[in-house]
């Protein structure tokens, strides 16, 4: 299990009291620990929470309900709570800020919290053992859950979604197989490549923030097929990263320049054709990005369909 801890700076010594009892097999996300040197804060974070954490704590005081940085992970990790659709956030009461707690997004009539206020050694220690006996509790109900579900609806919902993805992006890359001088210049194909864009923002802004549920769901579900969930860890991060974040996303470069001359932009022969190849190698990039995650994915599709029918 790996956890975030969301926290002000003031209250590192604290929070560290608080975790350090937690079990070995608990591993903590500490900013100090965890940054490597030149690293961005604000992304290495943002990965942290939506892709590398089982749970993120927030440790509320005055400072907390002062810093920007614990009220932007707090947005995130509940952003992930919702796609989750489990608990994932837990605030921790520091002091005794219960009815500030909607000023970081949490609600305090529908929000569990625990209370760790009592500063005192047998109040902290006391306090360190409720944290892993709810962080526990936590852990057992998902595992629980995750076991009892069919495996069956979570592979086809899986199966369904991503095949949805693959499409609506295909279908988009290839609408921008035409040279720009066409594009900008003939109102169908520029309106195809418009549509196929807003199918593709629709399908991606439902299915992206879900990639971390799928995966916790179908490792959860074959957790005794190490060799699968590492297949599936590593598809849902393509998916994202390589294609979505990646290729996908420079497609935008296209469209830049797209828009550029159909809002009539001036541009030699020379200078259309320099921008025509860079938009194939954009195009094409895309293609062959997700023709790999597309044949990785029907092959872990298979493996994972093949176990349920051992």
């Amino acid at each position: 299990m790996k956890i975030f801890l969301s926290h002000a700076s003031e209250s590192k010594p604290l929070v560290r009291q608080l975790t350090e009892p937690l079990p070995a097999h608990v591993s903590i996300w500490l900013d100090r620990d965890a940054m490597a040197p030149g690293q961005r804060f604000d992304r290495r974070i943002r990965a942290a929470i939506e892709r590398e954490c089982d749970f993120v704590l927030v440790f509320v005081d005055e400072h907390a309900l002062a810093s920007d940085w614990v009220r932007q992970e707090t947005a995130m990790a509940l952003q992930r709570q919702v796609a989750l659709q489990r608990t994932f956030v837990i605030p921790v009461l520091l002091r005794e800020v219960q009815g500030a707690l909607a000023s970081l997004g949490l609600d305090p009539q529908e929000t569990l919290y625990l209370d760790a206020t009592d500063l005192s050694d047998a109040g902290i220690a006391a306090s360190a053992r409720t944290l892993a006996e709810e962080l526990f509790k936590h852990c057992s109900m998902l595992v629980e859950t995750l076991r009892n579900a069919d495996r069956r609806r979570l592979l086809d919902d899986w199966a369904g979604e991503l095949t949805e993805f693959q499409q609506a992006a295909f279908r988009w890359q290839a609408s921008m197989q035409h040279s720009l001088a066409v594009l900008s210049g003939n109102q169908e194909a520029f309106d195809h490549v418009r549509d196929t864009l807003a199918e593709y923002n629709r399908v991606a802004d439902r299915f992206i923030p879900r990639l971390a549920l799928h995966r916790d769901r179908i490792t959860a579900a074959w957790h005794d097929r190490r060799s699968l969930c590492e297949d599936m860890r590593d598809l849902v991060a393509a998916v994202e990263v390589d294609v979505y974040r990646g290729a996908l996303f420079r497609l935008n470069e296209v469209l830049g320049a797209l828009q550029r001359l159909a809002d009539g932009g001036a541009a030699t022969p020379e200078e259309i054709a320099r921008l025509d190849s860079g938009k194939d190698a954009l195009t094409q990039a895309a293609r062959t990005a997700l023709e790999r995650v597309s044949a990785d994915s029907a092959d872990l599709i298979g493996d994972l369909a093949r176990e349920l029918e051992d």
